[in-house]
Order: structure tokens, then C-alpha cells, then sequence
């Protein structure tokens, strides 16, 4: 409300004021009071206040943002249904405007749900007459932002004129150079366009060099996509432990849909809502075709559609497998059509197809993209678009806000030519836990993510407690080995997705790991409320239900896939060659070491092939280099792995260690047969004494372990003809320890 004579008016900064704000008569939004001049810690709010009439006043800041001069600021508090009536969030209003520009000089501090796309969010701090870092989900995204002027600097790997990654050195030459243009008097500041996985490299310099980090402003652009796609990029969740370091009227997040967050810092973050004249009608889909088949289902749909360059297609799947089956389904003429927009992850494996969006241009006429291109990315032609949901793939369903968001990166003025959502059920849902709701799922995962926590914290407990220096180094060293293994095997599992609850953060801590926790609850809630039945997401938009369309899975279809799971191989069998060549030239000068190996394995791209490095790691002390690699060459299942492993580990193990002594004594080489029920019940036993770990004796495992270490002979039981098994080799070198337990993983007995 403004008001008259300014020299009566004063100007009050209101901050952690514990009364509750009077209710506005206007107001008749169910649970929303009207702030006038009252707040609470963490909102902050200035405003100029009558002091005649301290019911009129003008909103002159809003969370650290200062309010343009011709914009009359709102704001609405909603509140927690408790005794202790906290702020839940704040919600200001947009009226008359188009963009967070027309509104603040910057954006405000906390999780901004700007409730719409397009509104210029990255392109009001970038305006922002402050230091900034803004961090991308993609480098399609921070590139094409940084073009728009030429004081910015974009952190990301090569792209478009970009030949090469930006290093550090770059950065500290950027900010040398900002800092001396500043010197001569000029406007600028230093604004950082960062993907997000290169955020470590800025952080890094601003630390080095010692400036403040109250100096820079930290932005978090689409988080939701970091928040669902941390499951298999784990470097996402990195940006929140940078983003803590941050004071907390340094730092925002933003989005358009903005979900719930389960991380307990980023829960005490205010949360401010845009609110608009008219909110924006949810946009109805021109089909929703409900198909057993997918795959097929957008192959037919290509074909049918595709006119030739007058009218491009964007298929929306998050799945290159499936990506690349579909183009192998389509006939030559249209393959020659395809790219795919992916992740530099997910490059390699789509070799010849891989495409890059630049300036906003569609480079092929059928353009495949996954999650990386479906927010934030701006595409200025129309298109046919067709986004994909096959509910076995749990990483490929896409909620209502996220079909809004792909929906959302067509940016010509024109919209889309035409959308079509295509989707799959599964209505014989495996992932229900009883009839539980999303939220009581959120606290199994946390309970189980505490636990291990606390596995981890007793650990560190027992090596603390340990008053030998010398036992305590050693204890550090074996628990080394073990953390990441419990951090490894302690996941919940989602159809074939195996997601970690456990993480490493920037400081080498384990936490819990708040983003997958999110991301496994939009996927359960996904899967029990929207795609566990035909017609549920026909009814979200109000459309009508169509007949399914069946497709059969054919001999041809088959084939593709085959095709598909082939060139996996091949490109697996690529990256290890390649893996080799590398471990093979470390070996030859005298530099393979756990250290170098652990260093490969770290490398871009380098996932699929995570095993064969450990397996390298594991054995490469014990066994010739050549004859190690020649039995990780042929892709050992687990199983196999193993065995391969503890066969090796048990003949270079001395004769005179207490676990291999005690199995020498019971099972001589000799004509005797052992019952299987004897040799459980003695491995059982053994097992627990030497290795520390305990493992039931009707476990069969048992005898796989019992077969590694010697070379028997079925019969009416087992009997031993040879101390080792011939299978594995011979060991390079002995193991001399009473410490048997460091060389047998805890989750591979």
C-alpha cells in the first residue's frame, strides 16, 4: 500500500519478529495470511512503513532482491498446521508481468519456485549488478547462456567454439581480468556459468585465492533435474555440498516445479512461490497413446509422421538402449535422420548420432533426447513432440511437472506443431511395500539410510578407540577399504536400477544421500499413482481414454534389440582394450599402484567398466599382469570374479595362517569324501572365527567357496586331490597375515 508525504516515513528491517501476522479480509486463499510488516527467521523483508499509519507500507527488499521502483510487491504467508504456526512458505505476486526481471534487481535469497518457464530467471542474475556463479544442469544450457554477453564465463567441457575444457587456470585468469577492468571503472562483475560437475573447479579457485565467499551469489538453476538425475550422474549432489558452504543469503535454488527436498539443510531454506494474474491453464497433450510396446509405438508413429524437413521430430525418452533399438527399427532412409542429444557421458555409446543443440537449433530432422535436454535448454524451431514413458524402466517416467518442463523447451513463438505422450503401465507393480504412501516409503529410506550411517560412525568410533598408534593405521587402512563397499552393496533397488543411499561428499565424509532418497520417491510415487493404470494420465489432463495399442514384440524387434546389446558389448569391450593399453604402460613403468588404478577408474566414461578395474586393483600383487587381464578380458560375472578371487587370495595366503591352517588340517588330500552338510558347517564355523563374518551354514556359498580353495572331485561328496584349485593361478607372491578378514569382501561371502 503506498503512501503520501515521504518525510513522514521511515524505514524498519524486519527479521526474526515472532509474532504472527494479521489476516487480510481481502485474502480468501484458504491457510494464507498477509504480511504486512512481520517476519520471521529465515524471511527477510524491508519495507518503508507510515509511521502514521503502519498499514500502509511499500515493500522496498524481499529476501536480499531490492523491488523496482514502479512495482507494487504482495506478499502471502502460508503456515505450518502446528502449535508452532512456522512459515512454510511466502508467496509474491507476479501481476502484469512476464518476467522476475520487471520485478527485482536480482534473484532473492532461498528456493525460488518461479512456477513457470521462461520467466528469465539465469537472465536476471546474470544482470545482477554482483558477483554471481550459476550452475547449470547441462553444458547445452550454461553455453547458450553465456553468449549473451561477453564479461561471462562459461566452465564446462568443450562445445560449440569451446575446443577445450576450462581449467583452472582460465578461471583464476577470468577473475584477474574482471578485477582490473573494475580497477579502470568499468561496470562488470564476475558471473560464472558453470555445469554443474565443474563447480568443484571454481569453488576451488575462489578458495585458493582467498576472496570471500560472501563476494558471490550462488545460483542453482533447474534443480529438480540435479534432484532426479543424481541417481546415475552422483557428481549432481556435489553442487549441494558446495551450495552449504555458501551463506545463506548468498544462495538460491531455482525452478519451475520445484519438489519436495529431504536434505535437513536444504529444508531450512525459506521458500518463496511466484504467483501470477492468471495461472497458466495445464496445456492438454494433442494424444496420449497408452501401448504395451513402446519402442514400437514411436517407430510407428515416425514413420507415419515424418513429412520430410517441413516438419522436425523430438522424441523425448531417457533411455539410450531403447533410443538406439528405435533407430535401428527405423528403415535406412529415416536412420540417416536421427541424432541424439545426451550427456558427454552417454556419447560414446551413441557413437555416430550424437548431436549437440547450439544456438537452439534441431541439427538432424529426428532428434532424440534424454533427461539432460529436458529442462532449461531453450529450442527456437517448431516441432512434432513425443515424449515416452515405458513404466519397466523406472528412469524414463516422467511426472505431470516434467512433462511440462519438455513440453516447455520449444520456445518459438508459434509453440509446438503437435505433442504426443506415449506411455506404458505396470500394473502388476512390484515396488509396493504394502499399501504405504509416498511419504511413509520417504521414512523407510531414510531409517535405512541411518542405519548405515550409523554403520559408518561406528566404525570411525572403533579406530578412534584404538590406543595402538601403529593398530590404528592399520584399522584406517582396512576400513578404507571397507566403506565404500558398504556404500556400494547398501542401495535400494528399483527395477534393474541400484541406487546408493550412502554418498561421499566434497569433504570425503559419508551422508546420506538426500538427492537419491528424492529421486526414488518420485519414482515409487510414479509407479503406484500414475503409471499403475490405463487412463490415470489421460485423466490428469481431462482427455478421454483410447483403446491400448497392442504391438507385438517381433523377430525383428528382437533382432534390434540383440543389435543393440552387441554394440554394448563392443563398446565394453572397447573401453577395456583401451583400459588395458593404460594398466599395461603403468605396469611397464613401474607405476601401477592402487592410487593410479583408482585414478582410472575415476576417468569420464568409465562406468561399465568399473569391475574390471577393481578386479586389477584386487589381484594385481598377486597375480602376472598379463594373466590377470587375459580373465578380466572375458567380463567375469560376479560369481565367477569371486571365486576367481579367493582361490588366488587362499594359495597365496602362508600354510601357516590360522583360517588356511585350520582348512589344511580338516581337508587333506585324500581319498575321503566330505558330506556337503560337514564342509558348511566347518566353513561356517571358520569363517566366523578367522574372517569375522558370519554366514549361515545352509548357505551354499559355502561350498563355492570350499571349491575355490581346493581342487576336488564329486562323488559322495566331496574329496580333495589337490591343495588349491588348478583353475586359478598361482599367486606371484605370499600373503603373510593374522589379518585374513581385510582380504574377503563383506558382501561377497
Amino acid at each position: 500500500m503506498p503512501f503520501g508525504n515521504p518525510r513522514k516515513s521511515l524505514v524498519r528491517e524486519i527479521k526474526n519478529l515472532k509474532k504472527l501476522a494479521y489476516s487480510d479480509e481481502d485474502c480468501d486463499v484458504e491457510n494464507l495470511e498477509w504480511i504486512s510488516n512481520i517476519k520471521e527467521y529465515p524471511y527477510h523483508v524491508i519495507q518503508e512503513v507510515n509511521p502514521e499509519n503502519p498499514e500502509e507500507y511499500k515493500v522496498l527488499k524481499f529476501n536480499g532482491a531490492k523491488i523496482k521502483k514502479d512495482f507494487e510487491l504482495h506478499t502471502y504467508v502460508r503456515r505450518l498446521a502446528d502449535d508452532k504456526r512456522e512459515i512454510q512458505a511466502i508467496e509474491f505476486n507476479m501481476e502484469g508481468k512476464k518476467y522476475l526481471g520487471e520485478v527485482f534487481d536480482s534473484i532473492p535469497f532461498g528456493i525460488l519456485n518461479k512456477n513457470r518457464t521462461g520467466v528469465g530467471a539465469t537472465t536476471l542474475e546474470i544482470e545482477a549488478k554482483r558477483n554471481s556463479i550459476i550452475v547449470f544442469p547441462n553444458k547445452s544450457l550454461a553455453y547458450s547462456k553465456s553468449k549473451t554477453k561477453d564479461s561471462l564465463l562459461y566452465v564446462g567441457s568443450p562445445i560449440g567454439d569451446i575446443t577445450s575444457s576450462i581449467i583452472i587456470e582460465d578461471i583464476k585468469k577470468y577473475i584477474d581480468e574482471i578485477d582490473q577492468r573494475r580497477s579502470y571503472g568499468e561496470d562488470v562483475y564476475k558471473k560464472f556459468l558453470v555445469v554443474a560437475d565443474s563447480l568443484c573447479k571454481v569453488y576451488k579457485v575462489i578458495a585458493t585465492k582467498k576472496e570471500s565467499f560472501e563476494s558471490y551469489f550462488l545460483l542453482v538453476d533447474e534443480v529438480d533435474m540435479i534432484q532426479s538425475d543424481a541417481t546415475y550422474r552422483p557428481k549432481l549432489e556435489d553442487v549441494i555440498d558446495y551450495y552449504c558452504k555458501f551463506p545463506q543469503f548468498n544462495r538460491a535454488l531455482v525452478s519451475a516445479t520445484i519438489r519436495d527436498f529431504t536434505h535437513h539443510e536444504v529444508q531450512k531454506e525459506p521458500m518463496l512461490i511466484a504467483k501470477y494474474d492468471n495461472e497458466e491453464e495445464r496445456q492438454k497433450p494433442h494424444q496420449i497413446i497408452h501401448t504395451d510396446n513402446p519402442n514400437r509405438a514411436v517407430v510407428k508413429y515416425i514413420k507415419e509422421k515424418y513429412n520430410g524437413e517441413k516438419e522436425k521430430i523430438v522424441i523425448a525418452y531417457n533411455s539410450i538402449t531403447d533410443i538406439k533399438e528405435i533407430i535401428f527399427l527405423l528403415p535406412d532412409n529415416l536412420r540417416s535422420k536421427c541424432g541424439v542429444l545426451c550427456s558427454e557421458e552417454s556419447e560414446d555409446k551413441v557413437k555416430d548420432y550424437y548431436v549437440e543443440l547450439v544456438d537452439g537449433k534441431l541439427e538432424k530432422d529426428i532428434t532424440f533426447m534424454t533427461c539432460v535436454y529436458f529442462v532449461g535448454v531453450d529450442i527456437h524451431e517448431r516441432y512434432q513432440l513425443v515424449s515416452v514413458v515405458n513404466a519397466d524402466i523406472p528412469y524414463t517416467l516422467l511426472s505431470i511437472d516434467r512433462l511440462t518442463q519438455i513440453r516447455g523447451r520449444c520456445r518459438h513463438e508459434d509453440g509446438l506443431i503437435s505433442e504426443t505422450i506415449c506411455y506404458s503401465t505396470k500394473e502388476d507393480n512390484k515396488y509396493k511395500f504394502g499399501d504405504i504412501s509416498k511419504e511413509e516409503y520417504r521414512d523407510r529410506l531414510l531409517k535405512k539410510a541411518d542405519k548405515i550411517m550409523q554403520l559408518y560412525h561406528a566404525i570411525d568410533n572403533f579406530v578412534e578407540e584404538e590406543q595402538d598408534g601403529e593398530m590404528r593405521d592399520e584399522f584406517d587402512s582396512l576400513f578404507d577399504k571397507v566403506k565404500p563397499e558398504i556404500q556400494r552393496y547398501a542401495t535400494e533397488t528399483m527395477g534393474h536400477l541400484e541406487v546408493s543411499l550412502t554418498r561421499k561428499d566434497i569433504d570425503k565424509n559419508y551422508q546420506i544421500s538426500y538427492f537419491n532418497i528424492d529421486a526414488l520417491v518420485e519414482m515409487f510415487d510414479l509407479l503406484n499413482n500414475l503409471y499403475d493404470q490405463k487412463g490415470k494420465l489421460e485423466e490428469k489432463y481431462g482427455l478421454g481414454v483410447n483403446n491400448t495399442l497392442h504391438l507385438e514384440f517381433t523377430k525383428e524387434q528382437e533382432e534390434c534389440r540383440k543389435k543393440v546389446q552387441d554394440k554394448k558389448k563392443m563398446r565394453k569391450d572397447e573401453l577395456m582394450a583401451a583400459a588395458k593399453e593404460k594398466i599395461l604402460q603403468l605396469h611397464d613403468e613401474g607405476r601401477l599402484t592402487t592410487e593410479e588404478i583408482k585414478s582410472l577408474k575415476d576417468e569420464k566414461g568409465q562406468r561399465d567398466i568399473e569391475r574390471y578395474y577393481d578386479g586389477v586393483k584386487d589381484l594385481h600383487e598377486y597375480v602376472k599382469i598379463n594373466e590377470l587381464l587375459s580373465f578380466l578380458d572375458k567380463d567375469p560375472d560376479p560369481r565367477e570374479y569371486r571365486n576367481y578371487k579367493y582361490g588366488v587370495i587362499f594359495k597365496a595366503l602362508e600354510d601357516t595362517n590360522p583360517f588356511k591352517a585350520a582348512l589344511l588340517a580338516k581337508f587333506p588330500v585324500s581319498e575321503t569324501y566330505y558330506s556337503i552338510d560337514e564342509i558348511k558347517n566347518f566353513m561356517s564355523q571358520k569363517v566366523e572365527e578367522c574372517l569375522h563374518k558370519t554366514i549361515d551354514k545352509s548357505n551354499y556359498k559355502l561350498i563355492h567357496l570350499f571349491n575355490s580353495f581346493f581342487t576336488t572331485k564329486r562323488g559322495r561328496g566331496y574329496k580333495v586331490t589337490k591343495i588349491g584349485n588348478d583353475k586359478y593361478p598361482n599367486p606371484t607372491k605370499s600373503i603373510d597375515t593374522h589379518e585374513t578378514y581385510k582380504y574377503f569382501d563383506i558382501e561377497l561371502i
